[in-house]
């Protein structure tokens, strides 16, 4: 059949006459004088609030049919502030929106409310009554919000600000876009909301299973999903509006965890590290507790579980505590930069220590008491495994505890405490270890690697200082080490002890290897303004003995010690054979650790030489008492051996030859000593000098 489009325009023009024709009839006609004071008596009868609108009242078509009323405000409930001061709510305007079909039958419906420029201001006490909750049923037998049956309520362009009991700064929501749609109060309700906070813009949708239970403290499902440029997540849960506990599956999501702090009010120092982070838990929220139930972190590389509870304490400070566990933990992102120049890992002694302020002032920003396993941790240059650790915090005052650590192939406990309470920090160390490697953990940990084998480390110390310059100087406490099994390396103190015997007894040098082996190297420390000093330093062979004493200043990286190590049987160390034995020759070693210099202390050498000389002298010798004066009478001979044989052959049976009696050994003549041959010549030239009696 051919369309008559003739009677098709007809009939549209018809009916967009009559929709004019509608719209002017009910802008004429429409009550809206009646609709304002009809709607003003209802929401004030449901909220036991009084409603103030203003007198100029337009009809509006859109974005409602209705009509709408320029400021307006809804007050407070008594034991706020009442509504010429601050209101609940305050619009530019605001539009109610009417329902057609009751319109038609005389009946004025409003089923939207549109608040345009508005301002809402929520507040809590510490009582826990809140300004945002109304009348219920059960409190009374007047109209109740259900009975304005409202399908949708919107914020446009509106402003929301949170004030909570502490009377701090309120929470501020810019820009807010919001909307809610709900049947009843008793089906669910979805809500749409957009807001600046702090210049970034965050939205969110979510669903109240049970919209009754937010304005009568009752409890309701709920569903949200946020999105913003610093964090994204979810919680799928219950909320309780009578205690405000909540209870649900949370995940949260970021590219930059520090990025996130500075954006919620607590920045972070420049450094690396707190880049992309992840949280998944089951959050439960009761008063100012947030538990976190089998809970998985990911912060960067490192990801950990276990369980964490959040607290609110009394003096607004945060209180975390709770356990968690870690397969690998790499500090290294997350400690500050080096000095220009600096190797990122271990200490730089090129460098000296750095004299940058360090900043406690992060300690002081919550409590702890967290209990920590990680299976690999890696600090610098040192790695460990196997580490349980706890960490308290308490007012400025951290205090970490390794009940248990390996490392090196050994293991050990260590505790250290950091103090930022008062006006100069405080760092205190307790350390002991056993069965470490010696030659890795020294190159990791202070970048020294001449020392090899296994051993023991202790050491308590405290140190007080505002950068890590002063704290180094002023160190005082104890520490020992005790290595055994390994060697030396870059110094062969037997062969120096051997070139600088020979020289001194006119023998030709030789060169040597470039180790020391030992079968034990210890000492033990007493530490006091930054400088440790030993009096038994020690190394043991069966080929080679040092003793040694002497200062390590820690606060200025430099050494100063004396060593006297003694070719006892070898001079190669284990399996060389002996040409100079018994003389112990003593080096200095001294100068900063990055180049640590041995040389023969001369003047101890010289008087060792001298002291011996002259006590070889004849008894009453001018040079013997000499010798005496200078250093002492020299030690008694040992005593001579009982049961010296006899000199008379021992008989012999007949027809036997006597065993001739053996010969006498020739004694090997000592070597000749420079020294001793110029005191020689002085004293035979004095008694050539002599006249005869």
């Amino acid at each position: 059949m051919k369309l008559n489009w003739k009677y098709i325009g007809i009939g549209a023009g018809a009916l967009v006459g009559a929709l004019v024709l509608a719209a002017v009839l009910f802008i004429v006609f429409f009550p809206k004088e009646l609709a304002a004071r009809e709607a003003e008596r209802r929401i004030e009868a449901a909220t036991e609030r009084d409603l103030v609108l203003g007198e100029n009242i337009d009809i509006t078509i859109w974005p409602a049919l209705g009509f709408s009323v320029d400021n307006a405000s809804l007050s407070n409930p008594q034991g706020f502030d009442a509504a010429d001061e601050t209101p609940f709510i305050a619009a530019d305007r605001i539009v109610f929106a009417v329902a057609l079909m009751p319109l038609l039958r005389g009946e004025i419906q409003v089923k939207r409310l549109i608040f345009d420029g508005a301002e809402v201001r929520l507040v809590a006490k510490e009582d826990g009554s809140a300004n945002w909750t109304f009348p219920t049923e059960e409190e009374r037998e007047q109209p109740t919000l259900e009975d304005l049956r409202l399908d949708d309520v919107q914020l446009n362009d509106s402003l929301i600000t949170f004030q909570g009991a502490d009377d701090g700064a309120p929470l501020t929501l810019e820009d807010v876009d919001a909307r809610l749609s709900l049947e009843s109060l008793d089906r669910p309700a979805s809500l749409d909301v957009a807001f600046n906070f702090r210049q970034e813009r965050v939205n969110i949708a979510g669903e109240i299973g049970l919209p009754r239970a937010v304005l009568e403290k009752g409890e309701t499902p709920i569903i949200a999903r946020v999105r913003s440029a610093a964090l994204n997540g979810s919680f799928d849960g219950g909320f309780d509006g009578e205690t405000g506990a909540l209870a649900g599956a949370i995940e949260m999501r970021g590219s930059s965890l520090r990025r996130l702090l500075a954006w919620i009010g607590s920045p972070m120092a420049d450094g690396g590290g707190f880049g992309a982070f992840e949280v998944a838990a089951q959050l439960a929220r009761q008063g100012d507790v947030i538990a976190l139930d089998d809970a998985t972190f990911t912060l960067d590389d490192i990801t950990a579980s276990g369980r964490l509870n959040v607290v609110t304490q009394a003096n607004d400070r945060l209180r975390i505590d709770g356990a968690l566990s870690a397969p690998r933990l790499d500090l290294n992102p997350y400690l500050p930069a080096p000095a220009q120049g600096a190797n990122a890992g271990g200490v730089e002694v090129d460098q000296g220590w750095s004299n940058d302020p360090i900043d406690f002032s992060g300690l002081r920003a919550l409590d702890a008491n967290l209990s920590l396993g990680v299976g690999a941790l890696r600090f610098q240059q040192m790695d460990f495994s196997n580490v349980q650790m706890t960490l308290r915090l308490a007012n400025g005052a951290a205090d970490a505890r390794l009940t248990r650590v390996s490392l090196y192939g050994g293991g050990g406990t260590g505790r250290l405490i950091a103090d930022g309470s008062g006006a100069t920090p405080q760092l205190a160390v307790e350390l002991n270890v056993q069965n470490i490697q010696a030659e890795p953990l020294l190159r990791d940990a202070i970048g020294f690697d001449k020392i090899t084998g296994r051993g023991t480390l202790t050491a308590s110390l405290v140190g007080t200082g505002a950068s890590q310059a002063a704290i180094m100087r002023s160190l005082r406490g104890n520490a020992s080490f005790f290595f055994n099994d390994g060697q030396w390396k870059g110094v062969n103190l037997a062969q120096m002890a051997r070139t600088v015997q020979s020289v001194m007894a006119g023998q030709a040098a030789s060169s040597g290897g470039g180790a020391t082996d030992f079968a034990e190297l210890a000492a033990n420390f007493a530490v006091a303004d930054g400088v440790a000093a030993t009096e038994n330093l020690r190394l043991l062979n069966p080929f080679v003995r040092l003793e040694g004493a002497g200062l390590v200043n820690i606060g200025a990286q430099t050494i100063d010690m004396r060593i006297a190590p003694r070719a006892v049987r070898s001079i190669e160390g284990q399996g060389g054979e002996a040409s100079v034995a018994g003389l112990g020759i003593p080096f200095r070693v001294s100068g900063p650790w990055s180049r640590v210099s041995f040389r023969p202390a001369v003047e101890e050498i010289v008087q060792n030489q001298l002291r011996d000389i002259l006590r070889q002298q004849e008894q009453g010798s001018p040079l013997a008492r000499l010798g005496e004066a200078l250093f002492g009478a020299a030690p008694p001979p040992p005593a001579p051996a009982t049961g010296t044989p006899s000199e008379t052959p021992a008989p012999t049976a007949e027809g036997e030859t006597p065993t001739p009696a053996p010969e006498e050994p020739q004694q090997e003549e000592r070597p000749r000593n420079p020294l001793e041959d110029f005191f020689r010549r002085a004293m035979e030239g004095q008694k050539q000098e002599e006249p005869a009696p």
